[in-house]
C-alpha cells in the first residue's frame, strides 16, 4: 500500500479505496481514547491550527489531560535548552522531573563490550526507569539519539510525545532533509524579490492619505525610543530590532495584515522583514532609505513643539 501515488484521494470525500477499519474502529469509542481525541482536536478546530506552535501545544495539551507531573528525558549536549524548557513549564505550573541521559553515570564499556574507552554511556532506559518510579502523568523526549529514543519509548509507561527530534546537522529539523537541506533562512533568500521587498516614501504617503490604512496595517519604528518620541510616522509603534524576537506577536498580532517597517538607515528594516518573513508574516516592507523627516514630513507627528 502507498497512499503517496493515490491520485483519487477518496478517503479524504469519506469514499475509501478499502476500508479495513473493522478491525479496529471499537478502539476509538473507549473512554481513554475518546478524551484524547477530543483534546488533540481542540488545538487545531475552531481556526486554532497554525496559531500554536510545538511547545504552545504540549502545553495546553498537558492541561487539556490535567496533567501535574511532566517528565522530560534530555540529551546531555542540548541540557541548556533543557533547563529553559524546565523553567517555562515551572512558570506554567506544571511539576517536573528532568532526567539527563547520563544519568546512573554507566560507562559504555560496562554495556558495550565493543568499547574501549572508559566514557559515560547515554542510559535511555535509565531515564525511563526514574520518570516511571515518580509515576509521571507525561513524558516528553527532548533530543535523544536515534536507537536510544526506541529504547526509551518501550519501556516508558506513562504516555509520551517528541518535543526536540536530533538532527545536528540541521539545526534538529530534520524535515529540511527533504528540502535539499536548505534552512528557512535560505528558502526566504531565494523567494524574495528583485526590490527585497521595498516601498517607497511617496507609496507610503500615499497609503496613508487613505481612510482607514491604519486599521488593517501595522507601521513599526526601529529607531532608538528618544528619536521615536521626538518625531516619527504618525500611527507607528516603537521596538528596537533587538526586542523584536520577544515583542512581535504583541505588537503584531495578525500574520495577514500589512506591515511596514522603516528605521534610520534602512539596514535594520531588511533584518526585521527577513525575521518576520519566517515567523510567518505574509506582508512585510521595508521603507526604502529609511526614515527621512523631509520627505514624509506631511506624515510625520512632530512632537518638539
Amino acid at each position: 500500500m502507498n497512499c503517496t501515488t493515490c491520485n483519487i484521494k477518496g478517503c479524504k470525500k469519506l469514499s475509501p479505496c478499502i476500508d479495513n477499519s473493522i478491525d479496529y474502529i471499537d478502539e476509538y469509542f473507549k473512554e481513554e481514547t475518546l478524551n484524547t481525541i477530543k483534546n488533540s482536536l481542540s488545538l487545531v478546530d475552531n481556526g486554532k491550527a497554525g496559531t500554536l506552535n510545538r511547545l504552545e501545544e504540549i502545553v495546553e495539551y498537558c492541561k487539556l489531560q490535567n496533567y501535574k507531573k511532566i517528565g522530560v528525558a534530555y540529551c546531555y549536549s542540548i541540557e541548556k535548552e533543557a533547563v529553559i524548557l524546565n523553567d517555562y513549564l515551572k512558570e506554567k505550573g506544571f511539576n517536573l522531573t528532568m532526567v539527563s541521559c547520563t544519568v546512573d553515570g554507566i560507562s559504555e564499556k560496562k554495556i558495550n563490550k565493543d568499547k574501549q574507552k572508559d566514557v559515560i554511556s547515554c542510559n535511555p532506559i535509565g531515564q525511563a526507569n526514574i520518570l516511571n518510579k515518580n509515576n509521571i502523568d507525561f513524558a516528553i523526549l527532548m533530543g535523544l539519539c536515534l536507537g536510544h529514543d526506541i529504547l526509551f519509548q518501550k519501556h516508558i509507561k506513562a504516555d509520551f510525545t517528541t518535543f526536540v527530534v536530533k538532527d545536528r546537522v540541521l539545526r534538529h529539523n530534520p524535515i529540511l532533509a527533504l528540502k535539499e537541506g536548505k534552512l528557512p533562512e535560505d528558502l526566504f533568500l531565494e523567494q524574495m524579490p528583485s526590490d527585497f521587498n521595498m516601498i517607497k516614501k511617496d507609496e507610503l504617503n500615499e497609503k496613508l492619505k487613505m481612510p482607514d490604512y491604519l486599521k488593517y496595517s501595522y507601521i513599526i519604528d526601529l529607531r532608538q525610543k528618544n528619536e521615536y518620541l521626538k518625531n516619527h510616522i504618525e500611527g507607528a509603534k516603537n521596538c528596537l530590532l533587538v526586542e523584536l524576537p520577544s515583542q512581535y506577536k504583541k505588537l503584531i498580532p495578525d500574520k495577514n495584515r500589512e506591515i511596514i517597517i522603516y528605521c534610520n538607515g534602512g539596514i535594520q528594516s531588511i533584518y526585521a522583514v527577513m525575521f518576520l518573513s519566517l515567523k510567518g508574516y505574509k506582508n512585510v516592507k521595508n521603507l526604502s532609505g529609511g526614515y527621512s523627516i523631509t520627505q514624509i514630513n506631511q506624515i510625520v507627528t512632530d512632537y518638539t513643539d
